[in-house]
Formats: C-alpha cells, sequence, structure tokens
C-alpha cells in the first residue's frame, strides 16, 4: 500500500523547505506546495530534499487536484507572506493569501479526513500583554497579517467545531537559522557583509524580541501533530527575551568584527510592537524543550548563510 502523503504548504520557503527536509528523512512522503514567490522550488534541490513538488499558489482551487487520490494524513500550513511591512502595503494580497490559501486548506483537510498544523503569529496579541505572554493573553491585531492569522486561527477552530477536523495552531515567536531570508538577523548579517564597519539599527534598539532556532522549530511542529491537543493554540518559542541591540553586538561578535558603529534611527516602523518575549508552558508540557542556545545558533547561520529575498 502507498504511503499516506503529509503536505507541506509553503514547502519551498525557509520554514518549510527545513520542514520537509526533517519529515522526508525520517520516511515521511512528503509533497511541497509553493508558488516559488519568495524562494523558489530550487530551495527544495539545494537542501536535497526528497519531496515531491508541486508549484501551485495555495489560492488556485486546483491546487490540491493531483493529490485527490492520495491518503493524505498532516497539512502543515506555512504558505504565507508572513511579513507585517508586505501585510501593510498591500492588505488585500495579504488578506488572500492568509485567508483564502487557510479555508482552501481546511477544505481539502475536511474532505480527506487530515489534521492541519496552522503556523500562527505573536503578532495576534495585544501590543501591552503582559510579558512573558501566555496563550490566554488578549488577542488584538496589531497589523493587517495579523488580523489574517487570528481569522485563520478561527477558521481551524470553527472547522474542528463543525466538521471534527483536527487542528492545531502554533504561534511563532522569532524563527531564524541557514537559508532565512528576511527579518533582522538575516538584515544584519547582509549589512554587516557589505560594511562591516558601521550597522544601521531601526527603532532605538531597545526593542525586545525572542528567536527560536530553526531546528526546535521543526521538532515543535511534528510534536504538536503528534501530541497537540486539538483546536488549541500552543506559543513556540524560547521564552528567553533579547533586545535588538545586544542581539546586535552578539552577531558583531560571532563574525569577528571589531570597533563596528551602531546607529540607531529611532524610527518605530507601522505594524512594529516594541516587546514580546513568550511563556511556553504550555508546549513545555507536551515535552518540548528548545536544544539549540542562541549563540550556537547564530554561528550556524552566520557559518551556513542566509538566502536572498
Amino acid at each position: 500500500m502507498p504511503k499516506s502523503v503529509t503536505v507541506v504548504t509553503g514547502g519551498a520557503g525557509f520554514i518549510g523547505s527545513h520542514l520537509a527536509s526533517y519529515l522526508s528523512d525520517r520516511g515521511k512522503r512528503v509533497v511541497a506546495i509553493d508558488n516559488g514567490t519568495f524562494r523558489g522550488p530550487d530551495n527544495l534541490q539545494l537542501m536535497n530534499i526528497k519531496a515531491e513538488f508541486i508549484e501551485k499558489s495555495i489560492t488556485d482551487p486546483a491546487v490540491f487536484e493531483s493529490l485527490e487520490s492520495c491518503e493524505v494524513d498532516t497539512i502543515y500550513h506555512l504558505a504565507s507572506p508572513a511579513n507585517v511591512p508586505f501585510s501593510v502595503r498591500r492588505p488585500l494580497e495579504d488578506f488572500k493569501v492568509n485567508m483564502q490559501g487557510t479555508l482552501n486548506v481546511l477544505e481539502f483537510a475536511r474532505e480527506k479526513k487530515a489534521q492541519v498544523i496552522f503556523p500562527s503569529t505573536v503578532s495576534v496579541y495585544a501590543k501591552d500583554s503582559a510579558k512573558p505572554i501566555s496563550e490566554k493573553a488578549e488577542i488584538h491585531a496589531s497589523s493587517p497579517y495579523a488580523a489574517a492569522k487570528i481569522g485563520g486561527e478561527n477558521y481551524c477552530y470553527a472547522y474542528t467545531n463543525c466538521y471534527g477536523v483536527r487542528t492545531v495552531v502554533a504561534r511563532l515567536f522569532n524563527v531564524y537559522g541557514p537559508g532565512m531570508n528576511k527579518y533582522v538577523i538575516h538584515d544584519f548579517i547582509r549589512k554587516l557583509q557589505a560594511n562591516p564597519k558601521s550597522l544601521t539599527i531601526m527603532g532605538t534598539g531597545q526593542q525586545v524580541r525572542e528567536y527560536t532556532y530553526i531546528d526546535d522549530v521543526v521538532r515543535a511542529f511534528v510534536l504538536l501533530a503528534e501530541r497537540g491537543e486539538s483546536g488549541t493554540a500552543y506559543n513556540v518559542g524560547t521564552g528567553i527575551p533579547v533586545r535588538i541591540i545586544d542581539l546586535a553586538k552578539m552577531i558583531i561578535e560571532e563574525m569577528g568584527l571589531k570597533d563596528v558603529e551602531l546607529i540607531c534611527t529611532n524610527e518605530e516602523a507601522v505594524g512594529d510592537i516594541q516587546e514580546w518575549y513568550g511563556d511556553i508552558t504550555r508546549l513545555n508540557k507536551l515535552g518540548f524543550e528548545p536544544q539549540v542556545a542562541f549563540r550556537e545558533g547564530l554561528k550556524r547561520t552566520i557559518k551556513g548563510g542566509t538566502g536572498e529575498i
């Protein structure tokens, strides 16, 4: 009997390609779906992933057509621009991918009796949430991207309640690692490679974030598929806060640079949140513990390289 299929939407992206690689290395039959907008199908070949590839947009009504005759066990739904500034500039396009795409996934999961692991974002929480942020904090969107993710979460819960589809929500904090193609760690490394004498930091540098290495995030996703409670959200992170200015200094040290001038713009981006780090107790109770220390993860990221946008 043929193996059942595990689907990774956004499978050629940063997180999706690492996840597809992890699953295929463990004997899963993986089908990666991606429209190639942000990374492209070549990423699958570069990482030697033993995955089948469907180059279609998740918003295409025919996106799952070739899988109609397959048994499908799990859909990891990573197809998303996952970019707050993009959503502020192009809210309608962000809505289409994050909402229509998610509904397409849920309808297919309902048909196939498959479970859905839905990556959401810390951005769904209210800006003034008490720290560390728990899953019980108020939900209040700070950007169109966050609003669409809240909608996606609610559709997951609705499909669980109305149709019995098993859904688990993973609220991601910042994810980093080799092959990342955007966000602050990528930007700092690229800027310092171009000019090792100075680094411009958006804002005051006092913004606080937490960072989770890609391998730990992948392990968390698989754990949620195996043990997560259906219709439930889990913070996925480390729970360790890092100031942006300190992040810059650590990257400078790991790159072996000296006498780098740090220039803070003191500007605040629309939709940005000044401080966020999470409480991961709920995920810990499933048996999750981050395995890659932050400085070690930075070393691997710098050594492994960051991708182009």
